[in-house]
């Protein structure tokens, strides 16, 4: 199954490697099987569970008193997850395995400006900067404290990557989606 927002990619889905690499290390060291206060989460595999079964252990995860119930490689949170599985037309008995988290990842980063970063509709700060109100990890990259968090308000969330890796990787991803078109 091949998802996004607006069904019109014209973007080879490789392309996003660099991107991906770079939220995910940031939100979850890579691992699929993260979830908020637990990067190296290895005992709850979300790669095994169906949409429906995350959707019931976020609620559990909040209602046992945790401030987050982000889940998976690029830390997804119930409200985003459940936008993107109604606007993608995902089935709640899909699993939530590693080709799901990427392409739901992708559909993020298009729906932030993705195309338009590449038709030179956005800039390189605008869409670093609309990727970082996706990515708490990512730095604001605009403004006051550029290297922080957008959400670094909320005492729970920081920037884990810096300006110039951000840069390095949209810089990777401009190249190689030119190159597919």
């Amino acid at each position: 199954m091949s998802i996004n927002f607006n069904n019109s990619s014209r973007i080879n889905t490789a392309a996003y490697a660099s991107l991906l690499n770079t939220i995910a290390k940031g939100e979850s060291g890579g691992n699929y099987n993260a979830h908020f206060g637990n990067s190296a989460n290895r005992s709850i595999q979300f790669t095994e569970m169906t949409i429906s079964e995350v959707f019931e252990w976020q609620d559990s995860h909040i209602k046992d008193g945790n401030v987050s119930n982000a889940v998976g490689k690029y830390q997804i949170i119930k409200p985003t997850l459940t936008e993107l599985v109604e606007k993608l037309g995902v089935e709640q008995n899909v699993k939530f395995d590693k080709t799901l988290q990427d392409q739901m990842a992708i559909a993020l980063i298009e729906r932030r400006g993705s195309i338009e970063y590449i038709e030179s509709k956005l800039t390189r700060e605008e869409f670093a900067a609309n990727l970082a109100k996706e990515w708490a990890a990512l730095p604001r990259i605009t403004g006051t404290n550029p290297d922080e968090s957008y959400y670094s308000y909320d005492g729970i969330n920081k920037s884990n990557i810096s300006v110039d890796e951000v840069y390095g990787a949209l810089h990777a991803f401009k190249s190689e989606a030119t190159a597919s078109l």
